[in-house]
Parts: C-alpha cells; sequence; structure tokens
C-alpha cells in the first residue's frame, strides 16, 4: 500500500498548507553561468498563505495540457513570479515557509534579548547570539578549531585514521525518509528498527565522505566544471588556512574522493530495500570489510558494545575500507582537514564561509548571493535546538482548537480515502482487505510530538559558536545512539513544528506534518 499512502500523504500535505497557493510547482534557479538579477519574490496577487481554491491566474491556457502540463498548470506563475536572490529555487512551500522563518527569527531573537532567560530559553538565545557574533568568530580566527586540526596532523598510523573516521560518524542520513542520503563525513549511521525484527533498534551504516552530493558528480562527463570548481574551492579553502601545498594537496583530495565515488553505489541500488539489509556483526567486519581497524573505529564511534549492523551498501563499506589501507596516509590527513574546515565554515571567520558558499551556494546550485546572516542563525538554531524553539512555537501559533480542526480534517480524508479504497475496479477483495486494515491502523501525527526532547545535557554558550556547534551535533549523535538501548518508540518526531514538510514512517504506518 506504499504507492496509496504517498497519495494519502500528498492529499493531507496539501490540505495542510492550505493549498490554494499555486500548485506546487517549483522554479529552478538559472543555470550558474548566467545568474538571475537579485530581486524581490513576488506571486500572482491570490497566491498568498491563507487563501482558499485554485488559482487560475497561476495557467498558461496558451499551451496545450496534453504537449506540455507543467507549462499549462503553472505557466503564467513561472513567468512572473521571481526567485529570491538567496534562493536556487522557489514553490508555493517556499511562500509558507518564509511565514514559519518570521515566526521562528522573532521566538529567538527575543530570547537571545532577554537577560533574565534561563533553562531552554537561555540556550536559545545563547546559541543565537553566539552564532550572529560575526565580530567574535572573526576574532577568534581559527584557534577554535585548531585543536581538531593539530589531532589530525598527529595521526601517524591506521589505527590512529581508523579512530578519527569512527570520531566523524554522525547520525546524519535517514535511510527511511530521505532521498537524499549525502553524508560528507567518510561513514553516516541511522538508528532506527531493523527490518526483521522491529521490535529492536539497530544503527544502519551508510556510504559517505564526499564533499559534492553525488557520486556522478566525479564520474559523469556532464560534470566537469563542477570538478574542476570543486578542486579550487578545495584548494581556496586550504590556503586560507594557511595550509602549505594548497594545490597539490587540492588534486590528491579530489583524486582521493574520486576513488571513494568509484566504489559508491547509485542513488537505485541505494533506495533498493532488498539489497540494503546486510546484517553484519561487528567481528565480521573485519574480514568483510579489510582495511580499516574496525575495533577502533568502532571505539571511537561509541558503537563498540553493539554487535549487530545494518550495512546498507556493502560493496561502498568494503571498497571505502580498502581506500583506508591502500591510499597515502598524507592524503587522509589532508581530506580529513579539507572536510574539517569546510564543515565548519559557518562558524569560521567570513572568509571561509564566503568561500563555501561561493562554492556550494553560487556555483554548484546557481544562487545569486548568501542568505542574511540572521536567517542561518536561525536555521543553526533550530539544527540544534528545533524542538526547544517548536515548543515555544506551538505555544504562540497552533493551539490546541488550531490542532483540533487539523485533527477533523485527518480524519475526514482518511474516511474519504477509506471509500476510495471501496470503489476501485482494479484491486482485488482481498488486497482491498489488506489495504482498508493498514488504513485503521495508520497513525497520523499533527504539528509536534506528544514528549517533548530534553536539552537539559546541552552546553551552550553565547560566546562559543564553533563549540556550540560542535557539541550540538555530538549531543545528536549521543541520542540516537541511546535508542540501541532502549525499546523501540513510535512516538519519536522526525520534524519541527517550524518546518513546512511532511514524513512518511513506513515501518511505523505513520505519518507526519
Amino acid at each position: 500500500m506504499s504507492a496509496q499512502r504517498s497519495t494519502l500523504a500528498l492529499a493531507l500535505l496539501s490540505a495542510l498548507l492550505s493549498a490554494g497557493l499555486t500548485a506546487c510547482a517549483e522554479k529552478p534557479a538559472p543555470a550558474a553561468a548566467t545568474p538571475a538579477t537579485p530581486s524581490v519574490a513576488t506571486a500572482p496577487a491570490k497566491a498568498a498563505f491563507g487563501s482558499f481554491g485554485f488559482d487560475e491566474a497561476g495557467m498558461d491556457r496558451s499551451v496545450k495540457a496534453g504537449d506540455d502540463f507543467f507549462a499549462y498548470a503553472n505557466g503564467n506563475w513561472a513567468k512572473t513570479t521571481e526567485i529570491p536572490a538567496d534562493k536556487s529555487s522557489w514553490n508555493s512551500f517556499s511562500i509558507v515557509d518564509q511565514v514559519a522563518q518570521a515566526r521562528t527569527r522573532a521566538i529567538v531573537e527575543q530570547a537571545a534579548a532577554n537577560k533574565d532567560a534561563s533553562g531552554e530559553t537561555k540556550k536559545i538565545g545563547d546559541y543565537y547570539t553566539a552564532f550572529m557574533d560575526s565580530a567574535g568568530i572573526e576574532a577568534k580566527g581559527l584557534a577554535p578549531i585548531q585543536p581538531q586540526l593539530d589531532s589530525i596532523a598527529s595521526i601517524s598510523d591506521t589505527k590512529a585514521l581508523s579512530q578519527a573516521v569512527g570520531q566523524s560518524l554522525r547520525a546524519d542520513v535517514d535511510i527511511l525518509n530521505s532521498t537524499d542520503y549525502y553524508t560528507p563525513n567518510l561513514f553516516g549511521v541511522w538508528v532506527t528498527q531493523r527490518f526483521d525484527k522491529p521490535e529492536i533498534n539497530a544503527p544502519f551504516l551508510m556510504q559517505g565522505g564526499l564533499g559534492m552530493p553525488d557520486r556522478d558528480y566525479y564520474l559523469e562527463g556532464d560534470y566537469a566544471q563542477q570538478r574542476q570548481d570543486y578542486r579550487n574551492h578545495i584548494a581556496a579553502l586550504l590556503t586560507l588556512a594557511k595550509i602549505a601545498d594548497a594545490n597539490g594537496k587540492a588534486d590528491r583530495i579530489l583524486a582521493l574522493e574520486t576513488a571513494i565515488a568509484r566504489v559508491h553505489v547509485s542513488q537505485v541500488v541505494t533506495n533498493d530495500v532488498e539489497k540494503g539489509t546486510n546484517y553484519w556483526t561487528r567481528a565480521e567486519f573485519g574480514s568483510k570489510a579489510p582495511g580499516i581497524d574496525w575495533p577502533a573505529f568502532f571505539t571511537a564511534a561509541q558503537l563498540d558494545k553493539q554487535d549487530d549492523f545494518v550495512v546498507w551498501q556493502p560493496s561502498a563499506a568494503i571498497g571505502i575500507s580498502k581506500l583506508v589501507a591502500s591510499q597515502p596516509l598524507a592524503t587522509w590527513k589532508d581530506y580529513l582537514i579539507f572536510h574539517a574546515l569546510d564543515n565548519a565554515s559557518n562558524v569560521l571567520p567570513k572568509a571561509f564561509d564566503d568561500e563555501k558558499f561561493a562554492f556550494y551556494g553560487a556555483k554548484l546550485n546557481g544562487t545569486v548571493q548568501q542568505s542574511e546572516r540572521w536567517k542561518r542563525a536561525v536555521n543553526a538554531t533550530n539544527d540544534a535546538l528545533g524542538q526547544a524553539v517548536g515548543k515555544v512555537y506551538v505555544e504562540r501559533h497552533f493551539n490546541a482548537a488550531t490542532k483540533a480542526r487539523a485533527d477533523e480534517m485527518v480524519r475526514n480524508l482518511l474516511a474519504a480515502f477509506d471509500k476510495r479504497i471501496d470503489a476501485l475496479d482494479w484491486m482485488a477483495p482481498a488486497t482491498k482487505a489488506h489495504a482498508k486494515t493498514k488504513l485503521a491502523t495508520l497513525e497520523i501525527g499533527i504539528g509536534y510530538p506528544a514528549v517533548w526532547r530534553d536539552y537539559s545535557a546541552l552546553e551552550i554558550r553565547p560566546d562559543d559558536a564553533f563549540g556550540n556547534a560542535e557539541r550540538a551535533s555530538l549531543f545528536d549523535y549521543r541520542r540516537n545512539l541511546a535508542k540501541l538501548t532502549a525499546p523501540v518508540n513510535h512516538d519519536d518526531w522526525y520534524l519541527l513544528p517550524q518546518e513546512v514538510n511532511a514524513l512518511n514512517v513506513p515501518l511505523e504506518n505513520r505519518l507526519i506534518f
């Protein structure tokens, strides 16, 4: 019933987002070579948040629907709507997201201005304050990250390299709900239910290690310019850090990442659940994927007590492990130093932040200008303390009466969907019964979780943007690892109340909005 459930999810999301906005058409940014002139986003008069109904003005009736349905349904909207200079694309969800972002900004700025704040309110304010302190970040230079760079530089053998790779492991990919399995760390991990034993959680180990979004960027001829731009970005970042032989090291880092890309599996293979459910014990890694010092890796990753793993792309795990043993140690150290700088650029001096945007924002995605600092500070605060911010957001903008109306809308949609199943002439009676059973047990989460996340153990300082980001990342990783020794929690909430999105959790037969 996955296709049926996806249809239902789209219907629910459209209803819950007041779909009077012109379709969910997305207008991509122009090619990076010919960027659009910076402008303010505009939209047809009827296409405003809160207006219901269908916006006919967004259509282009001069186009035949059978020739180009997108142009027929959204042509005038695409012609008259300008992409904001700090965006790479624009659609109706973006307009709703602007409202949520403005509300979130008010919450975090008020927290920052509250000198008597305590608890989570103080953490929210302090995180935002530290991120916005550009002068303080500039004055510190590379001092905050220098211990990390020195630690990488001191790596002397495969065991130490394996420890460094294990320390970088993060829960930054979601194999169940995302079409983008990207992680810049050499491996990523996602803790969720086992497919064969849904009553227990397991760590799903995923391929990673690429600075560009996908293996195709390294291997396909169409991306030659992006590869050159990326190589120049690596050299520029190393030069900013005053690292010797930046150009030579950039060449070798790109060559290493290209080798990693060659052992990566494609997105098509990654999306195949049957090919992804490979169960390895911790003891088997050494024989199945020799090269990495796996005991050192798992100890550094705080997974040395975990017996069972799901290796989603085993050929990639095997290939990456071989590269750890076969590629020059000096190149691996340069690679780790570059990625440490790249990952932390937004909390390092402005030149690092600007260089990262110049590649990832402008050249890779065609975005004309970087978002204002406050927007990035809001996003960073959401990343670190999202549910703490969300709790305030719900109090202000999603009261009990609003939730009751949304819940009633969902009940009505589910009832209509149930009747729709009855009316299907292509579905066999037994299949209908199975579909209706799944529909009857489908859980819908609206707005916010029943139990909020506890951030009391997360240390946030008003003058430590780099440290805050590092501690928040480690806090979230440890929170995910804690699931391995706890009962499966079907109430875990993967989205933020202030986030415009929806999520399907297949193993739990649950939708979240």
